[in-house]
C-alpha cells in the first residue's frame, strides 16, 4: 500500500491511530466495557488478567492523545471521546458480524423454505426486516409468513406445518420439545384516536379507560388472556367492546373512525402519534406482552430455519434498540 492519500476520506481517518493502532480486539474491549462497566468483569469475560485490559486501554489513550475512560471506584465511565469510540466500535463490530453472517450463508448456498407464523403486533416491525436480511443472505431461500395468535400457532408448530412462531409473551412458558429465544422487549401502550375525548384529558385512569369500548384481541388468544388476567389482578373486569381484531392496520383505521381504545406496541404507537393520528394514554400495562420471543422444535436442525432465526434476532436487535 502506498502513502498516497485515499481519495474521498478526510485527513483524520488517515491518522496513524486509525490506520495502524486501533484493532478489532480493541473494539471488542471497548464494547465490553460499555456493557459491563468494570475492567475486572471484562478481563474475566476475555479470560485475561485485569492489568492486560488496563494496558490496552492505556496504550489506546497514549496513541490517541486523549483519555477514553475515567474510573469511579470499581466502575468506569467513558469520556466524550470514549463515547464516540464506543458508538463507532459497535457499528464496526455489527458490520463485521453481518459480513460473517452473509459469507457463511453464501458458502452454504442455502435455498430452503422456512414457514413462519407471527402475531399481528410484530408483523409491521421485525418481520419485514428479518425477511429482507434472509433474502440478502440466502437469495435462493423461500420465506412464507402467516399471521395468527399463539394458541392457534402452537398446534401447527407441533405438527410440523410451520417451522417457527414469533409472538409476544408475558410469563415464562416451558414447552416440551420446543426451544425458544427472547428477541427483546418493547412496552405495550394504550392508545385512542386523536379526536377521542380521553385524548384531551390529563391524568387518565384505568377506571376511565375501561368505561369505553376497546378493539380487543381475539377471544382465546394469548394476548386476550394476558390482558384480562392483568386487569383482574388490578381488580377490574375484562375489556368490553364489540370488535375483535388481529390486524394492526384494521385496528388503526377503527381508532380513526370510532371512539374505541386499543393496545399497541409502543414503537408503532409513537409513529402514528407523531403523525397526529393517535394519542397515547398515560396508562401502565406493567410489562404485559412486552417481550417478543420465537419458538421452534428443539430437534429441528434445518440450516435454513437456523439462518432465519439469526435474521430474526438481528432484526429485533435493531428494532428494539431504537
Amino acid at each position: 500500500m502506498t502513502n498516497d492519500k485515499i481519495r474521498g476520506f478526510p485527513q483524520g481517518l488517515e491518522s496513524r491511530f486509525f490506520r495502524e493502532v486501533l484493532k478489532i480486539r480493541h473494539l471488542r474491549i471497548l464494547v465490553a466495557l460499555d456493557q459491563m462497566g468494570q475492567i475486572t468483569k471484562v478481563a474475566k469475560a476475555f479470560n485475561v488478567t485485569q492489568p492486560a485490559i488496563s494496558k490496552q486501554i492505556v496504550e489506546l489513550e497514549r496513541e490517541l492523545g486523549s483519555a477514553i475512560i475515567c474510573r469511579r471506584g470499581n466502575a468506569i465511565a467513558f469520556t466524550p471521546i470514549g463515547d464516540l469510540l464506543v458508538r463507532h466500535a459497535k457499528d464496526v463490530l455489527h458490520r463485521i458480524q453481518r459480513a460473517e453472517f452473509d459469507i457463511d450463508a453464501f458458502r452454504k448456498g442455502l435455498g430452503g423454505h422456512v414457514r413462519v407464523s407471527a402475531v399481528a403486533s410484530l408483523m409491521p416491525t421485525i418481520l419485514p426486516k428479518a425477511v429482507r436480511l434472509m433474502l440478502q443472505a440466502a437469495p435462493l431461500s423461500q420465506v412464507t409468513v402467516a399471521e395468527g395468535h399463539f394458541n392457534q400457532m402452537l398446534p401447527a408448530l407441533m405438527s410440523g406445518e410451520i417451522d417457527m412462531i414469533v409472538t409476544r409473551v408475558w410469563k415464562p412458558m416451558g414447552l416440551n420439545g420446543v426451544a425458544q429465544l427472547s428477541l427483546g422487549f418493547e412496552p405495550i401502550v394504550v392508545v385512542a384516536g386523536s379526536d377521542h375525548p380521553l385524548a384531551r384529558e390529563n391524568g387518565v385512569t384505568w377506571e376511565a379507560a375501561l368505561k369505553w369500548p376497546w378493539v380487543r384481541a381475539s377471544s382465546g388468544s394469548l394476548a386476550s388472556e394476558a390482558v384480562n388476567e392483568f386487569l383482574a389482578e388490578q381488580g377490574y373486569g375484562p375489556l368490553t367492546g364489540r370488535v375483535e381484531a388481529t390486524s394492526v392496520m384494521l385496528t388503526l383505521q377503527l381508532l380513526r373512525t370510532l371512539p374505541y381504545l386499543a393496545a399497541l406496541p409502543e414503537g408503532l404507537a409513537r409513529h402514528h402519534s407523531g403523525r397526529g393520528e393517535l394519542s397515547i394514554l398515560p396508562l401502565n400495562f406493567a410489562g404485559v406482552l412486552s417481550e417478543a420471543r420465537c419458538f421452534w422444535l428443539s430437534d429441528r436442525t434445518d440450516e435454513t430455519v437456523t439462518l432465519f432465526r439469526a435474521c430474526l434476532a438481528r432484526a429485533a436487535e435493531d428494532q428494539f434498540a431504537g
